[in-house]
């Protein structure tokens, strides 16, 4: 076995779960040399958010850009748009003090953080194109 991978929860310093799972993968190692990595539990993305932002978000932008600007665009093109927008971290040159932003993936999102991406989304799009992008689970009615 050449990996374990448990899921616990740390109170006042000890494990609370899974300890007799973490204490059998501790004792599969027997007498092997050992990494051991603890990180912080998060949630990424969820396939209902994804499949929302490119089920919905995405096409009202390539949308609303064909109607405003008269460009068509594909999905690629709508999803670089908006990660230049809000998904980048900022690199300064110490020397020159040039930023620039290095656009970061949405698939390391949190649930959290790819619901205020989806929020900057539909801010941007009823600022630059007056278009309401529906929520989540709320129907579209036309007249």
């Amino acid at each position: 076995m050449k990996q374990i991978k448990v899921i616990s929860k740390v109170v006042n310093g000890k494990l609370i779960r899974n300890r007799a799972k973490v204490k059998q993968a501790v004792q599969s190692f027997e007498e092997k040399k050992k990494e051991r990595e603890m990180k912080r539990k998060t949630y990424h993305r969820s396939d209902q958010q994804n499949a929302y932002y490119f089920g919905v978000v995405i096409p009202m932008t390539i949308q609303a850009v064909e109607n405003e600007w008269g460009e068509t665009w594909d999905i690629e093109k709508a999803h670089n748009l908006y990660k230049s927008l809000f998904l980048y971290e900022e690199k300064v040159n110490p020397e020159t003090s040039e930023v620039i932003k290095v656009p970061s993936s949405s698939t390391e999102n949190t649930t959290t953080k790819q619901e205020v991406f989806h929020t900057q989304c539909r801010d941007f799009l009823k600022e630059w194109f007056n278009v309401e992008v529906p929520l989540p689970n709320e129907e579209i009615v036309f007249e």
